[in-house]
C-alpha cells in the first residue's frame, strides 16, 4: 500500500518558497516609490533659469539643389599638424607660417616648405589659458584673445602680456574671437557673462554676449555692441566700415557700422544659418568664411518652443547634457559675400571632419581648425569648386 505524502513538508517548502517572492515584491515597490519621489523632487524644484521662448526657423535643407546643398568638399581634407589637438583658430604671419592655440594653453607654429608641405609643429608660446583668436599686429605682435586671459599680446620672444580684463568695470568674461583694423584698432567677443560653455545658456535663449573694441592708442576698452546670442567669430570687411560678429546660439551673423550713415547701428547680416557659426574669416575677395561647429540639432530647436521643457533641462548636470549639445558629425563651412549672400558650403557629411570653428582661405587651400567635441588636428583642402 503506497505510503502518504509528508504534508508537513511539503508546506514548509511552499511557505519558503513564498518569502523570496514577497521580498522581491515589496523591493520593488519601494523602488518605484523612490523613483516616483525622486521624479516629483526634482518637478518641484526651481529652474536655475527661466527661458524665453524662440520660435526657431526652419533649418535650410542639404537635400535641395543650392548653395546648401550637400557634397563632399571637405571629405578630401588632409591633415596638415596633430600637435594641436583643437585648433580653435587658424591664421598666418607674413611669411606663410600658420599659427593656431590649442584648448591647454599653447600656440603653435607651422612653417612650408618650398613645396608647400608643412613642417614639423614648433611650440611658439603658452598662455596658460585657452587661446581662441589670434591675429598679428602691424608690429609683428601676436594678438590673442584668451578665454580664460582676456585679450593678450604675444611678442616675437613669446612673452605674454595682458592688454585687456576688464571693460567698463566689469570683467572680460570670455574673450573669444577678433580682428584687427588697419589703424590697430581690435574688435573681438566677449562671448558670454556665464564665462564658459554650459548647456543652460542654451535652455535659457536670453542673450549675454558682447562686442568690444580695444584701442591700442589709449588702451581703453569700449563695448559697442550688447544683448548677443553667444557673441563669437568677429570679421571685418574689406573697407572697415563694418564689423560681423556671430551669435551662434541663433544661427546668425550681426553687422556693425563703422562708418557711413549708419554708423552706430547694428543689423542682421546673414541669418538662419544651417548651423551654429563660430569663427568667421575673410579672404582677398572680400568674402566670409565661417566654420559651423555643428548642424543645427533638431533637440535644441524644439526645446526653444517650448520654455517648460527648456526649464527641465536646464535642472540636469552639465555631465549628462555633454551628448545633447554634442556636435553632429557632419563638417560644414560656407562661404559669404560681402553683402552676406551664401556663395557655397562645404560638406563633410561622413564626419571625418567635423566640429568645425574656423574656415581660412590661404594659398589655394582651405584651412580648418576645430574645437573639443570635434575633430583633432589642422586640416585643409584644395580650394576646387
Amino acid at each position: 500500500m503506497p505510503s502518504k505524502p509528508d504534508l508537513s513538508i511539503k508546506n514548509s517548502q511552499g511557505r519558503r518558497n513564498k518569502k523570496p517572492r514577497k521580498w522581491v515584491r515589496r523591493t520593488g515597490l519601494s523602488l518605484l516609490a523612490v523613483i516616483f519621489l525622486g521624479v516629483v523632487i526634482f518637478m518641484l524644484i526651481p529652474s536655475p533659469v527661466q527661458p524665453a521662448k524662440w520660435l526657431a526657423p526652419s533649418a535650410p535643407s542639404f537635400e535641395q539643389a543650392g548653395p546648401w546643398q550637400q557634397n563632399n568638399k571637405l571629405s578630401s581634407a588632409e591633415l596638415v599638424t596633430d600637435a594641436p589637438k583643437f585648433p580653435e583658430f587658424i591664421t598666418f604671419d607674413k611669411e606663410g607660417t600658420l599659427y593656431t592655440g590649442d584648448s591647454d594653453g599653447k600656440i603653435y607654429k607651422v612653417a612650408f616648405d618650398g613645396k608647400g608641405n608643412p613642417q614639423k609643429a614648433q611650440l611658439y608660446a603658452d598662455t596658460k589659458g585657452t587661446p581662441n583668436g589670434l591675429m598679428f599686429d602691424a608690429s609683428g605682435n601676436l594678438i590673442v584673445t584668451d578665454v580664460r586671459k582676456g585679450l593678450l599680446s604675444v611678442d616675437p620672444s613669446g612673452n605674454v602680456t595682458v592688454l585687456a580684463d576688464q571693460v567698463d568695470g566689469t570683467p572680460i568674461y570670455l574673450a573669444n574671437e577678433l580682428d584687427i583694423a588697419k589703424d590697430g584698432t581690435i574688435y573681438f567677443s566677449d562671448t558670454s557673462n556665464y564665462g564658459r560653455v554650459t548647456f543652460k545658456e542654451i535652455a535659457e535663449n536670453k542673450p549675454h554676449g558682447r562686442l568690444l573694441k580695444y584701442d591700442p592708442a589709449t588702451k581703453q576698452t569700449t563695448v559697442l555692441l550688447e544683448g548677443l546670442y553667444f557673441a563669437n567669430g568677429v570679421a571685418l570687411s574689406a573697407d572697415e566700415d563694418f564689423v560681423l560678429v556671430a551669435e551662434s546660439y541663433h544661427y546668425q551673423l550681426t553687422r556693425y557700422w563703422l562708418k557711413g550713415p549708419k554708423k552706430g547701428t547694428s543689423d542682421i547680416f546673414a541669418e538662419n544659418l544651417a548651423g551654429f557659426p563660430d569663427n568667421i574669416t575673410r579672404d582677398d575677395q572680400g568674402h566670409f568664411w565661417v566654420g559651423l561647429f555643428t548642424t543645427r540639432i533638431p533637440f535644441v530647436d524644439q526645446m526653444h518652443g517650448s520654455p517648460w521643457l527648456a526649464g527641465m533641462m536646464a535642472k540636469l548636470p552639465q555631465s549628462l547634457l555633454s551628448g545633447a549639445s554634442a556636435p553632429v558629425k557632419h563638417g560644414l563651412a560656407v562661404e559669404l559675400n560681402s553683402q552676406g549672400k551664401l556663395i557655397g558650403s562645404w560638406h563633410d557629411p561622413a564626419g571625418s571632419l567635423y566640429g568645425v570653428t574656423t574656415a581660412v582661405n590661404h594659398d589655394g587651400y582651405l584651412y580648418i581648425g576645430t574645437a573639443p567635441g570635434g575633430s583633432q588636428g589642422v586640416h585643409r583642402v584644395l580650394l576646387t569648386k
